[in-house]
């Protein structure tokens, strides 16, 4: 198996030049897989943040889309076994978080990151507006 990843034009030429010295006699499967998450991905995933964050406190606290966006990537990221860092802060003041940024997830694992939010959000109390989130798909 070759595995190829693209992630400039030279690992493009690379790939082409593979496909081109392939012998069509002894015809292969190809698998492309692209592993980032994709745009409809990222409006759902908003969206539902964007539900949470305005019908659920947290300690008695309305947070934002982003502090929610952060929690909700922490928490999924200790239940699928990865754990966010635990830092001194840079400034001396208290601790930061961090962990990767959901721009670098791949598809599956936006998709489990979606999955994960609407448990969330469901088991405190969401209300899904079908329209808002997935366009009246659901």
């Amino acid at each position: 198996m070759t595995d190829l990843m693209l992630r400039n034009e030279s690992d493009r030429t690379r790939a082409i030049g593979y496909l081109h010295g392939l012998d069509l006699a002894k015809p292969k499967k190809l698998a492309i897989v692209d592993q980032d998450r994709n745009g409809e991905q990222n409006k759902v995933l908003h969206k539902l943040l964007t539900q949470v964050a305005a019908q659920v406190e947290w300690h008695g606290q309305k947070l934002s889309v982003v502090v929610w966006k952060r929690l909700c990537t922490a928490a999924w990221l200790r239940e699928d076994g990865h754990s966010p860092m635990l830092v001194p802060a840079l400034d001396g003041h208290g601790i930061d978080m961090i962990f990767e940024h959901t721009s670098k997830l791949s598809v599956k694992q936006c998709a489990s990151l979606i999955t994960w939010v609407e448990a969330f959000g469901s088991q405190n109390g969401v209300k899904w507006s079908a329209q808002d989130v997935w366009g009246g798909r659901y």
